[in-house]
């Protein structure tokens, strides 16, 4: 008998992009087999210097619908927190969100589309895999927030990938 080993069950993928500001999200959820382990990494830049950069950071699908078609909760709105890491200053710290509507989607990836649908029936049962992406790609605004008094909004565009692997 095979094992097939799943070490991611779920993950976002969400850059932004301005003219002045980039800004970059990757979270990744590990199966129950790895102990539903959730990792979060992030960075926030302009042409010269890192604004942010951690782990502290969290991704949240505000809103969702049920996909009938394949089974899963399409998220249809987010809210992202880039936090400053414990090591920056008081005077370095920069904080950011990014919240919103993603809908509607650019594509709904299924990973398994060009294998054999007796084949895709195996891996489902085997490891309990139903891979599909979903792409997004609006215009949204990141809401930096430098130290404790000054703010800026900042108008650009994501690309956003929700990945689901295993439920």
């Amino acid at each position: 008998m095979f094992k097939l080993i799943v070490a991611a069950a779920s993950w976002n993928f969400i850059t932004f992009q301005s003219p002045s500001h980039s800004a970059v999200m990757m979270e990744f959820t590990t199966p129950p087999s790895y102990g539903s382990t959730t990792v979060t990494v992030g960075v926030i830049a302009t042409d010269d210097q890192i604004l942010c950069a951690g782990a502290q950071e969290a991704v949240q699908h505000t809103s969702s619908k049920h996909d009938d078609e394949v089974g899963w909760e399409e998220p249809t709105a987010i809210n992202l927190q880039w936090k400053p890491s414990a090591s920056s200053s008081a005077t370095e710290q920069t904080s950011a969100t990014l919240s919103g509507s993603i809908a509607p989607r650019y594509d709904r990836i299924d990973v398994l589309a060009q294998i054999p649908a007796f084949l895709k029936t195996i891996i489902a049962a085997a490891a309990g895999s139903k891979p599909f992406i979903y792409q997004y790609g609006p215009e949204m605004e990141l809401k930096l927030s430098r130290q404790a008094d000054s703010e800026q909004t900042v108008k650009g565009r994501i690309f956003m990938e929700a990945t689901f692997i295993t439920g």
